[in-house]
């Protein structure tokens, strides 16, 4: 007789709702930057001179060779990380994992993508071990930025004894070495005992939610503390991974009919415009990475769309990452699935 019997279905809950919306603006932001960018390519007559200008297909190579052995330091890096905090496992499933997890990256608009599935992968080897495996995937990322930020600094340092530095160059310039000095101290300052104080743990129980979790990923930092040589050297494999891409890019830009900048402009835009496509706006940073390297390239006195093509031949070449890591997906289909299921539910417990 009650009416508790006609339950009406339940609605997704806000949050996930407010997810899939702000998934969809993504999809919608990436689509309307690449066309836009699409348009001013062939307003220039880009695509014409792209298809009928001269090509250096032995550079092309090469360069999608370095790229190739740059994305293999970047999975030695994370493997590294990992050994630094006791976990077990094996090079060849950071390989493997490493490209199914930048195929995901990719691919996946949501919060579920493949530094999760990582994560997840490795806490169901090592049970009890969670919050170290999302601690190795996070100080990858933050190592990696910051390699990126000191490239750039050196980059931006040689460019200002070069004979031209745009106005637009020079109020980048002074961002990324203030960023590159703040990140400085704080790696200094996570490294040293002043990090291991008690009121720091007690400042972090008093955190709502994830007090636990805080508290568990200084104890990961404390580790690497006295294991100082996995971070030296995950930063210098992320040094050199950078160094290779700058290296790639420069030689696409002198394999294609596009405006090839010095080596010191190249090394100054190129890490700032790989910072840029690391900003949260578009699935992958698709889009955000070529409006980047569209806007960077003009200011040395690119033709317009010169960056945009540029952008997308290292895109392309980096997909080929991609594509090994859709075999190890249809290779593994079911177990890759399931995964992603649990790395859904760690989505939603870190927030």
């Amino acid at each position: 007789m009650s009416h508790s019997s006609k339950t009406p279905s339940p609605k997704p809950p806000r949050s996930k709702r407010a997810k899939l919306l702000l998934t969809s603006l993504k999809v919608l932001l990436a689509v309307a930057i690449l066309g836009f960018l699409m348009a001013r390519i062939q307003s220039q007559s880009g695509f014409e001179r792209l298809w009928n200008g001269p090509k250096n297909w032995p550079l092309l190579l090469l360069a999608q060779a370095l790229i190739i052995v740059a994305f293999s330091l970047s999975f030695v890096r994370w493997y590294l990380l990992a050994r630094g905090l006791g976990l077990q496992f094996h090079l060849r499933d950071a390989f493997r994992l490493g490209s199914l997890g930048y195929m995901l990256n990719q691919v996946s608009p949501g919060s579920v993508g493949g530094d999760l599935l990582k994560a997840v992968f490795i806490a169901k080897e090592q049970p009890g071990r969670k919050t170290e495996a999302v601690a190795t995937v996070f100080i990858d990322r933050v190592v990696g930025l910051y390699a990126i930020l000191l490239v750039a600094s050196v980059g931006l340092a040689l460019l200002g004894q070069s004979a031209e530095t745009t106005t637009a160059i020079l109020s980048m310039q002074k961002i990324v070495w203030t960023t590159a000095a703040v990140g400085t101290v704080g790696l200094l300052l996570a490294m040293s005992p002043l990090a291991s104080f008690s009121k720091v743990h007690e400042l972090a129980e008093r955190v709502p939610v994830v007090s636990h979790t805080l508290v568990r990923l200084l104890d990961a930092v404390a580790v690497y503390r006295s294991r100082r040589r996995y971070l030296v050297g995950a930063l210098g494999l992320a040094l050199v991974t950078h160094n290779l891409v700058l290296l790639a890019f420069w030689i696409i830009c002198r394999s294609l009919p596009v405006y090839a900048p010095t080596l010191y402009e190249n090394a100054s835009i190129v890490p700032l415009g790989l910072v840029i496509s690391t900003i949260p706006l578009t699935p992958g940073g698709l889009g955000t990475l070529e409006a980047g390297f569209e806007f960077l390239y003009t200011t040395i006195g690119a033709a317009e769309g010169d960056g945009t093509i540029v952008a997308l031949t290292y895109r392309a070449m980096t997909y080929g990452l991609a594509a090994i890591g859709a075999c190890y997906y249809f290779t593994a289909k079911k177990n890759v699935n399931r995964l992603l299921h649990e790395a859904e539910a760690l989505a939603e417990e870190i927030g």
